[in-house]
This record gives C-alpha cells, sequence and structure tokens, in this order.
C-alpha cells in the first residue's frame, strides 16, 4: 500500500510540475480527483446544484428515458457521485450500476438506494472489468472533464455496450483557441467537438450527436458545454 501512495504522490507531483510549466497533461492523476470530490462530498449537491446551476443529470436521464421509456434497461453510471443521476432516472427494470473514484461521494449515494450496486474505483478499470456487450446505456456526467485523452474509454465504453446501446456524457467545449484537449485554470479539460466526433467514430460508433448545454455557473458566469450521444449499431 505505501508503495501504491508513493507512485500516486509521485504521479500528482508530475502532473502539477507540467502544468506549472503551462503544459497540458495528457490526462489527470485519480488521486487528485478522488481527494478532490472527498474534500466535495458532504455540500456537493447543495452547491453545484443550488448555486451553481448544475442540470446535466437530469437532461441525461430524460435521454436515457427517451431511448428506453418502459424503463427496462441495465445502465452503468461513471463517476456517479452522490447519485444524482439515479434520482433524476428513478427506479429501472434492470441493473443500475455505478462507480467513482472517491469513496465519500459513494457513502453519499448508497442510502438513495437506487442503484443496484456502487463500486469504488477508476471508471477504464471498471470498463475493462465489465463484460462485452453487457449495458444498454454508459452515462457519465461531468467526468470526462477531469480525465482528459477519452481514447481508452471510449473505445472501453463501446466494447461494453450491447449492439443499439449508447454512451451519453457531457464536456466543457473547447473554443478555436483552446485546440483539441486543454486543460483550464479550474483544473477541468475542454474538449473540441471534432476531437470528440472523431474518437467516437474510431472506436466503433456508428453515429455521434451534440446538444448544446449551460454545464453550470463559474464566478457567475455560464460554462459552455455539449452532451453527447454517441450509438452503437
Amino acid at each position: 500500500m505505501a508503495a501504491q501512495s508513493d507512485q500516486s504522490d509521485e504521479a500528482v507531483r508530475r502532473f502539477r510540475e507540467a502544468v506549472a510549466r503551462g503544459e497540458t497533461p495528457r490526462t489527470q492523476p485519480a488521486a487528485l480527483v478522488a481527494e478532490l470530490f472527498d474534500g466535495l462530498a458532504e455540500r456537493f449537491e447543495k452547491h453545484l446544484v443550488g448555486r451553481l446551476q448544475y442540470r446535466v443529470p437530469h437532461r441525461v436521464a430524460d435521454i436515457v428515458l427517451g431511448r428506453h421509456p418502459q424503463r427496462r434497461l441495465d445502465l452503468l453510471d461513471l463517476g456517479c457521485g452522490t447519485g444524482l443521476l439515479g434520482l433524476c432516472l428513478g427506479r429501472i427494470d434492470g441493473d443500475l450500476a455505478g462507480v467513482d473514484l472517491s469513496a465519500r461521494m459513494l457513502d453519499q449515494a448508497a442510502p438513495l438506494g437506487i442503484y443496484t450496486r456502487l463500486r469504488q474505483g477508476d471508471a477504464l478499470v471498471e470498463l475493462h472489468d465489465t463484460p462485452a456487450q453487457s449495458h444498454d446505456c454508459i452515462t457519465a456526467c461531468d467526468v470526462f472533464i477531469y480525465v482528459g485523452d477519452l481514447s481508452d474509454l471510449i473505445a472501453a465504453a463501446y466494447r461494453a455496450l450491447r449492439p443499439g446501446g449508447a454512451l451519453i456524457f457531457s464536456c466543457e467545449q473547447a473554443d478555436a483557441t483552446e485546440g483539441d484537449l486543454c486543460l483550464r485554470a479550474s483544473g477541468r479539460y475542454a474538449h473540441s467537438r471534432i476531437s470528440i466526433a472523431g474518437l467516437c467514430r474510431n472506436a466503433g460508433f456508428a453515429e455521434c450527436r451534440f446538444e448544446d448545454i449551460m454545464l453550470r455557473l463559474e464566478a457567475d458566469h455560464p460554462i459552455a458545454g455539449c452532451i453527447v450521444v454517441a450509438e452503437k449499431r
């Protein structure tokens, strides 16, 4: 365990040094994300939903139920946090699994009794451990903004989805000056639509649709983003 902690500390140090040099690391250490959300867990919903007007889980739930009006589906919620998507979905006829890096966020989700199973861990590891073609939907509400490079995640999600299934996720939208991938001062990544569409196409998805959305407020200014629906045929 000490060796693992030392490796995590070293990864965080290298990440922070790269940012200080003005570089854009391709991804963010899991330990850094877990630490951030462990600290936010008890006030997460009140702050994000109430003060910052966060509505992504509501819209993602609407998209999911629009695809499955009978509520018969198996869904994997990556970065489920305190369970906001589960609350918005309500009960479904199938498996509703959640995974998150933060144990304290999962402590908030567990009492809801909506998720059939919750697991602490990395989203990519969870997808690799998931049997092929085992889910109808895979969701990630404001999760990929802390990941950065999505090539492995999108490919792994494609494998885990059944034919006709969909990967539904939100992204902060990079502007023309930021390139395909940008680590912003907020500590969150922004992605270009062209890069996202390319990654989905390369993974095998037949269609990739974008929907503009105001993700949240930051210093009273709206953060522009999009919800992506990538369909597997």
